[in-house]
This record gives C-alpha cells, structure tokens and sequence, in this order.
C-alpha cells in the first residue's frame, strides 16, 4: 500500500494552496499562476497508478483528457490551460470554479420545474454541440461531471474517457463511462457517437424532472408513462416532456436526436414553457390583481396589445386577470398567446380554459367570465377598435371591473399601485435572487435575469420569479418574503 502523499507546495509554476478532491485515479488541487493572478484547478494521477503496468496508457489518456478539453473552448465547458509533467507524474491545470457539481444537488431532493430542468439541459447540449463540432465525444455525461456556478452557468467537466476522432485508444469490446447513464450501444462494448452522449442527456433530464434515473429493464413506453405519477408536474408539462424524452431516449442510435441542436430545438420550442414554470400554481394575491386591474383600465394599450393582435387591450387585460387565478402568473403569456389564435370571445375563452387543470374549475372560468360582463363588454362593440367607451358613455373596463360610475371621468379609474410603475433594478434583481436561492439553488440568478426581461411590472417580475419554485406552499413562502 502506498504512502499518504503530502501536499505540494508547487506544481510546476503553479502555487498549491489546498486539495479541492481526491479519486480513484488522482488528486485536485487549487493553485495560483501567480504570474497572472489567476487560480486554476490542477490535477495530478496518483504515484502507484502510474507505477503499474497501465503506468504508460493512463498517462497517455491523461493527456487525451487534455487535448479533448483544450479543443472545446466554451463558456458551458470547464476550460483546460496547461498540460505537463511534475515529479515525472502528468498535471492538468485547468479553470477554477466556485460551484457545485449536479450530483449534490440531485441528493438534495430539490425539485426543478420543467423551465429549469429544461435551462440545465440546454446548458449542458450546448456545450456538447461545440465538443461535437471538434469532434470530441464526451462518453461520460452524469451529474458528477456537471457543475452548477452561483450565476446559473452549467459546465461540463472531466472529459477523462472522451474519445477524439483522430484517437485510437478505444476499439470496440470495451465498455467506457458510467453505466447508469449509458447508451445501449456503450453498455455493449459498441463504437459509440455523439448520440451517445445525447442518450446521456435524456438520463439525466429524465433524473431533473423525477429526482431518479430510469429502471433498467423497464420498456421505454413503461419509462415515459412513469412520469404521470411524478405529482410536481402539471398534466401540461408531461404531455410537453413525454416525446422529447421518447426520442432522446431510443434505444437504437439512429433513432435518437442525431444532434444536440435537435435536441435544444426540441427543449425551446416546449409549448407553453412559462405555464410549466408555474405549474404548481398559487393564487394572486389582491395586490397584484388591483396591478392587473389597473394596467387593463388604462387608456394605454398594454403589453398584450400587438400589431398583430385583433383584441381590445382591456378585455385581454380582464382575460389574464380571470386566468390568474386557475394557472398563476403565466396567464398574461397564455392570454398573449392564445389571442392569436381565435377573433371570437367564445372560443378565445374555451382556448385559455384548455390550460386550467381541472373540468370544475374550466366550468367555473367560463362562469367567472360570464358573470364578469367580459361577454357584454365585447358584444356590439369592435374587438379591433382602439375606442375604450361603449354605449352611455361607460368604458368597456367599468363592464369588466363591474365599474357602477356611468361617467368617463378619471376618478373612476383605479390609481396605478407604487409598485406598478417600479422600475425592476439591478439590486432588486440581486435581492429577488437571494431569496431565491433557497428554493431553486444556484440557478436562481440566472433565473431572475431572466425572468427581470419578461417582466413589465416589479409585481410581475416577482410573480414570475415565483413560478420556478415547484411548490405551491414555497411558492407563497417566497412572496411573503418580498412582501407581496
């Protein structure tokens, strides 16, 4: 048995601060280069590794991993800079990154939303799509090799078993990789491809989504229909997932997405993704329903209103305000969305009700509608019309919001929350995002960004924010934080 190495002061031109890890095959370390500043990740095989009669292979392969990595220069991949020899013992110094691998978070039990799982995904097939191009097979995609930064960047580490195509280290009969992540061709020894590596990905989306990795030796029908007992997931987004996973997941290569690109294209084009993001959806709080109100009163056009739209603003606004309750904040994207889609209120309303899970509440929507004078408001009056008054002189929101004033004056219009017209800022985005951190992990940066973009209102950033959180009861948790 060999001696217990002691830490190195140096390696090569790189200072040794600490040992990040230790593995079957060898140690990481943080080092300085202190001729730039710059921390860097360095590791070293182990002595008694290289003392062996593979001593000459693996050091062959450590230098694979080298040349794989340095080849993919990718904001998705962890970089490589530097390969060489210390103590006759072969080093790789590569990035340094402050995050945490995949595999932590998956032991965790944190749920992920359909948008997150699918962010994560997209985040790891983008760095395969450049690896691919470089012709550079990863072989070895499991979440112990994905890393989650604070700012909600993926990357993908350790290309240890990737195969270049100029590499003639691996031959058929030998199986290479992980095998609960595994292609069928890998596990039988077979050439593998870069749809390998895209069998790979639809594992581990497959483990985001249902917090497990398939059942070997169940049939790929049993797999998929698996995901109907997962209970965080709306019937909208397993209907969404089902045809994705059941190509990503074939078992004969040729059959499988035969890209990456075709399998991100598959990820965003995800019908009603927003609507995933809050499919555990809370109620609107009275705040936040007096914002809707207010905006869809306005003599403004809203942000639902587009060239392309045939609708009045102030009925898509009352629309989205009914929606809200049944499906949360995605009503304003459902109600955007689907106004393109019919030129009658009548089948407007039966296409957003489509969205709502339950037939009782589909049935009480309707009703909502009715009883609201949304039909009446619409009635006689021209959907396209840019006009706000209907006969007597009442606007058509004092139909909607049951307005009893027949005057036009602006006393009768409600006054704009402070928060409505609250411009989102750079702190208020770091602040959402702390808060956020608790319930959807490193990701909750990049998640607030995103969702500050979206946003019209700082209500409605919160709300959308909110949607990432799988949990209704966290999700209202979250809001009492902010105070909404």
């Amino acid at each position: 048995m060999s001696k217990q190495q002691a830490t190195p002061t140096r390696i090569a031109k790189y200072e040794i601060e600490k040992v990040l890890g230790k593995g079957a095959m060898g140690i990481v370390y943080k080092g300085l280069d202190a001729q730039i500043e710059r921390h860097v990740a360095v590791k070293v095989l182990h002595t008694h590794l290289l003392e062996g009669d593979l001593g000459d292979d693996l050091t062959v392969r450590f230098q694979q991993e080298a040349k794989a990595a340095a080849r993919c220069l990718h904001p998705n991949i962890v970089s490589v800079f530097d390969f060489g020899f210390y103590d006759e013992r072969p080093y790789i110094a590569m990035e340094f990154v402050n995050g945490v691998e995949l595999k932590a978070q998956l032991q965790s039990d944190s749920q992920y939303s359909l948008a997150v799982a699918a962010d994560i995904t997209i985040q790891i097939l983008q760095a395969l799509e450049h690896a691919h191009s470089k012709g550079v097979v990863h072989r070895d995609i499991k979440p112990a090799n994905i890393i989650l930064l604070e700012d909600g960047t993926v990357k993908v580490s350790d290309f240890g078993v990737a195969r270049l195509d100029t590499s003639d280290l691996t031959s058929t009969g030998f199986m290479v990789g992980t095998p609960n992540y595994m292609s069928p061709e890998g596990l039988q020894g077979l050439q593998v491809d870069q749809r390998s590596d895209l069998y790979s990905v639809g594992v581990l989306f497959y483990e985001l989504l249902t917090q497990q990795r398939p059942v070997r030796g169940l049939s790929l029908n049993e797999t998929i229909d698996s995901l109907d007992v997962h209970g965080h997931l709306s019937v909208q987004s397993i209907n969404s997932i089902k045809p994705i996973l059941r190509k990503a997941l074939q078992p004969l290569a040729e059959t499988r997405f035969q890209t990456a690109a075709d399998f991100i294209k598959r990820l965003r084009d995800i019908d009603d993704m927003e609507l995933a993001d809050a499919k555990t959806s809370f109620y609107i709080s009275p705040t936040a329903k007096t914002i809707v109100a207010s905006a869809a009163a306005s003599s403004t056009p809203s942000k639902l209103e587009t060239s392309s739209s045939v609708w009045n603003a102030e009925i898509l606004g009352s629309l989205e305000q009914t929606l809200a309750k049944y499906v949360g904040p995605m009503a304003h994207y459902l109600v955007k969305k689907s106004s393109k889609k019919s030129q009658t209120m009548e089948g407007l309303s039966q296409i957003l009700a489509q969205h709502i899970p339950t037939e009782q509440e589909r049935q009480e929507f309707i009703q909502n509608l009715t009883s609201s004078g949304i039909y009446r408001a619409n009635t006689g009056s021209n959907a396209t019309s840019t006009s706000n008054t209907t006969s007597g002189g009442r606007t058509s929101a004092s139909l909607i919001f049951g307005l009893e004033n027949n005057t036009a004056d602006s006393s009768i219009t409600p006054k704009a929350s402070p928060q409505e017209t609250k411009s989102i800022s750079a702190d208020d985005i770091k602040k959402v995002a702390e808060a956020l951190v608790f319930y959807v992990g490193p990701l909750a940066s990049r998640l607030a960004k995103r969702d500050a973009k979206k946003s019209t209102t700082f209500e409605d950033f919160l709300l959308r924010v909110a949607g990432n959180i799988p949990n209704k009861e966290e999700q209202q948790e979250f809001l009492k934080k902010l105070h909404v």
